[in-house]
């Protein structure tokens, strides 16, 4: 008689609740499995790993410091002089309208001219998926040529936007803005020497995480039928230790912004 056997596994990335090694972005850590080890024996058959829930904030920074958080602007300020400007946005996952307000408080600041409108204003073009800059005094001029600019979220190839004698004046983005820069997570763990098949290869991948909250939100995966994975490598072989990493859809790890994620984890065998 055929019986089948599960070994569950809670795993987290916080080093509050055991996890060790965690790399400085968050994105993997490593386990170490107190009082014991994963052993599945020798005689054991179709022996699976399964993701049945998972928990991820998203809060992954699409403007990173010193990556690309900068906006170099010539305005006028308070008194209407034309000014060269360098703002710096803090850190974060923002949309359009939280982008807007930021750069407008940083000119702000930095004592731009604000009255009676701001000096530059972000609108989104529903029709193209494109952001329309608008420049609400003449001789605004914005230098999108250096590397940390955010340029590429707002869909804006390298160049200079040079000053208008008349105002105001929209440029719409050269391409579609790319707010979110992923797609969905991909969890994936030295449990597995293959894992879920990415395209033509394997990358020790064991589930695939939609994003379906807000920003700021937690996100919650429990798949009807989470995805099998192929893990014959446990039969037999004595696991004391194991690795989980979180990646976005082009297998780069994530920033996850100091936030701790984690995963429920079901290894079957049959015996």
């Amino acid at each position: 008689m055929t019986i089948t056997k599960e070994i569950s596994l809670i795993v987290s990335s916080d080093p509050n609740q055991g996890a060790s090694n965690v790399s400085s972005d968050g994105s993997s850590f490593q386990i170490n499995l107190e009082g014991g080890s994963i052993l599945v024996p020798r005689e054991a058959k179709n022996c699976e790993v399964r993701v049945e829930q998972s928990t991820i904030w998203w809060s992954i920074p699409n403007i990173i410091t010193d990556v690309n958080d900068k906006l170099y602007i010539t305005a006028p300020n308070v008194a209407g002089t034309s000014t060269p400007y360098t703002i710096q946005i803090p850190q974060g996952l923002y949309d359009l309208s939280g982008l807007n307000l930021a750069i407008q408080r940083e000119l702000q600041n930095g004592g731009a001219k604000i009255n009676p409108k701001p000096c530059i204003s972000l609108v989104g073009d529903d029709a193209t998926q494109k952001v329309e800059l608008i420049r609400n005094y003449p001789a605004i001029e914005i230098d999108f040529t250096q590397p940390d600019t955010f340029r590429g979220i707002l869909g804006f190839n390298s160049q200079t936007i040079t000053g208008n004698l008349t105002a105001p004046i929209t440029n719409l983005g050269d391409k579609t803005a790319n707010f979110n820069t992923l797609n969905y997570f991909l969890i994936g763990s030295s449990i597995v020497s293959q894992g879920i098949r990415f395209n033509s290869s394997y990358n020790q991948t064991i589930a695939q995480v939609l994003v379906d909250v807000a920003p700021g939100s937690q996100i919650v995966s429990q798949p009807f039928n989470p995805a099998r994975c192929d893990a014959s490598n446990l039969i037999g072989a004595k696991r004391t230790s194991l690795r989980f990493f979180l990646t976005d859809d082009k297998n780069r790890p994530v920033n996850t912004g100091g936030e701790y994620w984690s995963a429920r984890i079901v290894i079957s065998y049959s015996i």
